[in-house]
């Protein structure tokens, strides 16, 4: 399959998926009550205040975005893009925490992905599977493979 040929390829954005979203929000908001009751001890409640509102900001600011031409990650405190064209190989990682995929550049420039973190769609394992998977030389995918009966 031609890279270039996947997907209709209007721009893409995939957020958290819901449970990661849910739990980054939950999680904050918890926090945020616990800074409100040790609020006498002002410099651990501020501290406090701070990771509660990283939790709640993370879901809302990061994404990752598939166009024509890029992979972009955007993160709470940075942005990093990779051409579609410079990427060299992409090697599925098992880190003990998750999966990661590992895009890596002609130029040597590399992109984690948590593949546990975002809602992909079909039509992300249909760019992805465009790749071989270095470990086992089969093309990647996220999704198992649909039996046919």
């Amino acid at each position: 399959m031609d890279r270039a040929s996947s997907a209709s390829w209007e721009k893409k954005v995939y957020r958290f998926n819901g449970i990661y979203r849910w739990y980054h929000f939950i999680t904050g908001a918890v926090f945020l009550g616990f800074a409100g009751a040790v609020h006498e001890f002002w410099v651990l409640s501020i501290v406090i205040a701070l990771f509660a509102g990283f939790m709640i900001l993370r879901p809302i600011a990061t994404s990752l975005t598939l166009d024509q031409n890029s992979i972009t990650l955007k993160t709470t405190f940075s942005e990093h893009s990779l051409e579609r064209s410079s990427i060299a190989s992409i090697e599925r990682v098992n880190t003990g925490k998750g999966g990661l995929l590992r895009l890596r550049a002609i130029d040597g420039s590399e992109m984690n992905i948590g593949v546990g973190l975002f809602a992909f769609d079909e039509a992300w394992n249909e760019w992805l599977s465009t790749y071989t998977d270095l470990s086992d030389d089969k093309p990647l995918t996220l999704f198992p493979p649909v039996r046919k009966s």
